[in-house]
């Protein structure tokens, strides 16, 4: 959301435009990352593959 507040603007003009922020920040809907935690199952341990890629480099 983009709030333009020009320089010559009241101050109350200043709070309602916070306001509208708040209150649309509170009705959005976030996404649930943890609702896709662990679904993916590598076959090599991360670390090892890490490792194993940077090797090729040198």
């Amino acid at each position: 959301m983009v709030v333009v507040i020009k320089k010559d603007s009241p101050p109350t003009a200043i709070k309602d435009a916070m306001k509208a922020i708040e209150e649309d920040r509170a009705t959005r809907k976030g996404f649930d990352a943890k609702k896709y935690a662990g679904k993916i199952k590598f076959p090599v341990d991360g670390l090892t593959y890490q490792k194993q890629i940077r090797d090729e480099w040198e």
